[in-house]
Order: structure tokens, then sequence, then C-alpha cells
């Protein structure tokens, strides 16, 4: 344990308890809007600093939370402080972007659920209006599916959000980390798109044909909308090729963007689920290699 570990671990414990006090002078707003940005102190000291000391500040912080946040506080930046260790962690041994990034999900949408269920026991939370929102466009869609598909959307989207910034100042600090798969190389399985014709079967027909269960039917939902996302990711992947064999990488925002918008994205998975059946960056491949 050497001085520079030392006064880097105070600076970092210096920087989170300045989020702290700014969260509780602004009325909550940081753990309100973006309680995510607690990953960062930890995660930056991690990658430059070994698990054991890096451990001693995790402890630090979550005594800082004790004394300068309040009780609500404690829930976001603890599992913030921990998942930032844990990923800071797989960056300093090298392991991969999507490893770092599912880590970062699970961890994410297990805090999500604790926190919810914990708002909704505590202090009367309440997703009624958003659920009657979302019930008026998918009549069948049952409260529990809803429920679930909030944390899995709210956790998944905040890991999305802490995995490339963090990628970002990595590149900004000149940090050393796995490089990125090149879009080319991201495959598209055929068996994603027999599975994904199957559910897509059962959801709009099947369940009107066989009398099923309450608790079949909402699997059925909670499975209908995971395959929508994937086939919306494999469209992303399509488009962004197309643009960067097309020399038009400024539209890769927009391609990724609108991903995120439905109806309109309902082209992603119709271009996702042709991509995984037909093959149709590999067949463009085999055709451009024949051209030249």
């Amino acid at each position: 344990m050497n001085t520079k570990e030392l006064t880097r671990g105070a600076m970092m414990c210096a920087i989170y308890g300045a989020l702290l006090f700014i969260n509780q002078q602004t009325a909550l707003s940081i753990e309100t809007i973006v309680p995510w940005i607690f990953v960062f102190p930890i995660l930056i000291y991690t990658v430059n600093s070994n698990i054991k000391m890096s451990a001693l500040v995790a402890i630090a912080m979550g005594l800082l939370t004790v004394f300068l946040g309040g009780f609500t506080t404690w829930f976001y930046s603890w599992t913030s402080i921990f998942m930032g260790w844990i990923y800071g962690i797989g960056v300093s041994k090298k392991w991969s972007n999507v490893l770092n990034l599912a880590i970062a999900m699970i961890i994410n949408i297990i805090s999500m659920a604790l926190i919810v269920l914990v708002w909704t026991q505590l202090f009367g939370m309440d997703l009624s209006e958003d659920f009657a929102l979302l019930h008026k466009f998918i009549p069948s869609i049952d409260f529990r599916v809803f429920a679930c598909l909030f944390i899995v959307l709210m956790g998944g989207l905040q890991a999305l959000c802490i995995h490339t910034i963090a990628l970002l100042i990595f590149i900004k600090m000149h940090i050393e980390t796995r490089p990125m798969k090149p879009i080319y190389k991201v495959s598209s399985p055929h068996w994603v798109a027999y599975v994904s014709m199957f559910i897509w079967y059962i959801y709009f027909f099947g369940q009107h044909m066989v009398e099923l269960n309450k608790m079949m039917i909402d699997i059925i939902q909670l499975a209908w909308f995971a395959d929508y996302a994937l086939l919306v990711y494999f469209g992303i992947v399509y488009l962004l090729d197309a643009c960067v064999r097309n020399h038009k990488q400024k539209l890769s925002f927009f391609v990724i963007l609108l991903g995120f918008f439905p109806p309109i994205n309902i082209i992603w998975v119709i271009l996702g689920e042709l991509d995984c059946l037909l093959q149709l960056r590999e067949t463009k491949s085999e055709v451009k290699n024949e051209e030249i």
C-alpha cells in the first residue's frame, strides 16, 4: 500500500462524497434522474488499482453513504458501488465487453427489483398510471408482466449507459481494454429465426387456440417481449453493417436511436428476422467478394 494508492483512493472518495452532498442539496435529484453516476468513482479507481485496495475504497464509500446520504440513497449507492467494483475488476482482468455488460445488466436488474419492492412496500410507489398508458396500446398485457418489463428495461438501460460512458472514459484516459468486436463479426444465428417464429405464432395464435392458465400466458408475453427486443438488436446490427459497407457511418446514430421507438422499430424486427433466417449480411459479403 503506497502513498500514490492512498492519495488516489482518497480523491475518489472525495469525488463520491461530493456527489452525495450534491444529491442531498438538490432534493435527491441525482438518485432520481441518474443514479448510475455513483458507479464511476469506484469503477475508475478499481481499473487502476488492485482488488484488495479497491475493496477498501469501496467500503469507505459505503460508510460515506451512511453519513452523507439518506435512507433511500443507500439502496442506489451501495448497489452502484458494488457494480462499479465488479465492473472495474472485469476491465482490469481484461474480461470481454459482452461479459462486463452482462454483469452490469444482471446487477442493475436485481438492484432495480429490490428498489421497486422496497419502494412499493414502504413508500407506496404506484406503477398503475404507467401500466394504464401501456395497456391502451397492448390490451392483453398483464400487470405482473408490465412490472417485470419495467424492471428489466430500466436495469438494462442503466447498464447500457454505464457501459457506454465507461468505454468513452477509458478511451479518454488511455486505459487499455479488450477491443470491441467489429460489427461484421457479430453473427446472426439461424436458430434465433426459428425460435422467434415459434414464439410469435404462440403469442398471436396459439394462446387463442388452447386454453392456458394465467402463469403460462404471462410467460408467453414475457418471451414475446424478450424476442422482440432481440430481433430489434439484430435489426440494428444489420443496418449498422449496411452503414459501414456503404460508407454512411453518420447514419449510425439514427439507426440506434430509432430502434427504441415503436412502432417504427417493427422494421428493425423484420430486418433482424430476415438476417437471422437468410443470413443477409453473409450473402452480401459473398456477392461483394465475387464482384471483386
